[in-house]
């Protein structure tokens, strides 16, 4: 008897250990699974808080870009701007890299490519007096000379062959050499082709190089502002681009 309730005991505390055990695996495997699914939602989270950091970011970026971009498309000064958008974009290195190029001339502003149509002109009048200056007279007799030479001179076609090399102390054909230059790079302001015509202009010496200089320093502060702002709008383009997938 003794043996049989034993034999009986022995059964059911196997059983017993079976269901137990069955059941603690059970619960195991869901603290397992709650364990993965909790690992996989504070990926997700941190996934999304990325996206959301990157997202910010860019709309930082891209406001600020605009908001220097309006400026700088004008002929106001846009320092302030631009200092925002160098704080924003202290991560991007080609935004960084590109607003380095931008010249100093922006806290005063810098000429449109209409304001600097407008000017040439004036520029162009002064550089031909200058180019028909005879040679060593340089004063009042000699700006009076060159007005005068420029006056009954007819400028030069842009499509004509350029005058042949001036000799040695031969003012008449440095003058006529000039006078050849301005014209090309007149046709190169009025078809709003800066970049050529301050290539032109590059050929220019002595005074009427010094007459037309400070034109020339306009234009490529307005080129280098020009270029900067498409690289820029590139990069928010590209930027805004990856945020949205």
């Amino acid at each position: 008897l003794s043996a049989k309730y034993e034999s009986e005991f022995g059964q059911k505390l196997a059983e017993a250990k079976a269901e137990f055990t069955t059941e603690l695996e059970q619960k195991l495997a869901n603290i397992q699974d709650l364990a993965s699914r909790l690992q996989k939602n504070e990926q997700n989270l941190e996934i999304s808080r990325n996206f959301e950091t990157g997202s910010q970011r860019a709309h930082r970026v891209s406001a600020a870009s605009l908001a220097l971009a309006e400026k700088m498309e004008s002929s106001k000064g846009a320092m302030e701007e631009f200092v925002a958008l160098k704080a924003a974009a202290a991560e991007n290195g080609v935004i960084a890299s590109a607003l380095e190029k931008i010249p100093a001339s922006i806290k005063t502003g810098i000429p449109t490519l209409s304001e600097l149509q407008t000017s040439f002109e004036y520029a162009y009048k002064i550089g031909r007096q200058a180019a028909y200056v005879p040679s060593g007279r340089s004063g009042l007799e000699g700006q009076f000379a060159g007005m005068l030479f420029a006056s009954l001179t007819v400028p030069p076609s842009p499509d004509s062959l350029p005058p042949p090399s001036p000799e040695s102390n031969d003012s008449s054909s440095d003058g006529k050499m000039s006078d050849y230059i301005l014209a090309k790079a007149k046709r190169h302001v009025q078809l709003g082709e800066l970049e050529q015509a301050v290539q032109v202009l590059d050929q220019l010496k002595g005074q009427v190089a010094f007459t037309i200089n400070d034109w020339k320093v306009a234009a490529s502060d307005r080129i280098a502002v020009d270029q900067t702002l498409k690289v820029i709008k590139m990069e928010c383009a590209l930027m805004n681009k990856n945020m949205g997938g």
